[in-house]
């Protein structure tokens, strides 16, 4: 009031001084309320959103929580059923496979055609391998004994400096990966592929218990020699290779059986 008074006391000139730098100083006031009105308001805003976010997170994350038990509980049925099969299956094969095993050994063009519809037969997807690995060349030309190129030879899995055809290493290291997802590593190998000069070697070393060189199935690449417990009658690897082996094309000569004339638990050949 006094402020007012004084400005009417005063001249025309500065009264309207004074009463622009009120205006002014009212404005200024006005303004600020509207950005602290402003700001409080934008605050209030972030505020809601930040919570309806945090809300629509929670929810989200709860229903991925409940996606997962339902998934887990259908992984576990699956897995539960696939356990079973494959008992099932190891039960067959446990019979099949040696059965196979005589039909290859026997050399009859009708006994190795019957075993091979009794390995496909066997083949379930996801419990066996099904002879998917692929040979690393194609190139089966028959050559002499002990004298096969190095194109005509392929690698086998886990085993360094081993090789074999290639349609025996396909069936070989289908054979030593299923091994490997059975019992944790491949299939031990000690020989494989021996070359003309390598048997002549052999055979000075091990006697009557190596074939006269330029005769050996390791010279045509389809025999091999085994390791790991396999080289011992009566084991747990010996008795999966019996199995298992025939299923690949594999077998275990009559010769080389306990009862044989040269008792080899070690030594495998491939019939196709």
């Amino acid at each position: 009031m006094g402020t007012l008074l004084d400005t009417l006391a005063k001249s025309a000139s500065e009264a309207s001084d004074t009463a622009a730098q009120l205006s002014y100083l009212t404005d200024q006031r006005t303004g600020q309320i509207e950005r602290v009105q402003n700001q409080t308001q934008l605050q209030r805003t972030i505020a809601i959103k930040a919570v309806e976010a945090s809300t629509r997170a929670t929810e989200a994350a709860t229903q991925a929580a409940e996606a997962k038990k339902k998934l887990d509980v259908v992984v576990q049925e699956q897995k539960a059923q696939l356990d079973a099969t494959r008992r099932l299956h190891a039960t067959q094969v446990a019979k099949a496979g040696p059965v196979a095993g005589l039909l290859l050994g026997s050399g009859d063009a009708a006994a190795m055609e019957a075993s091979k519809r009794l390995r496909a037969a066997l083949v379930v997807p996801g419990v066996l391998a099904d002879g998917s690995v692929k040979p690393c060349s194609t190139n089966e030309t028959e050559y002499a004994n002990g004298k096969i190129p190095v194109a005509g030879l392929c690698p086998l899995f886990g085993a360094a400096g081993q090789s074999l055809r290639p349609g025996a290493a396909a069936a070989f290291n289908a054979m030593s990966i299923a091994y490997q997802k059975d019992t944790g590593s491949p299939i031990c190998v000690t020989d494989s592929y021996r070359s003309y000069a390598e048997q002549i070697a052999v055979k000075a070393v091990k006697g009557k218990w190596a074939a006269t060189p330029g005769r050996s199935e390791h010279g045509m690449g389809r025999a091999v020699d085994l390791c790991g417990g396999i080289n011992s009658f009566g084991t747990p690897a010996h008795l999966w290779m019996k199995q298992n082996a025939p299923l690949y094309g594999w077998f275990h000569p009559d010769w080389a059986e306990p009862t044989g004339s040269l008792p080899e638990p070690w030594h495998w050949e491939f019939a196709g």
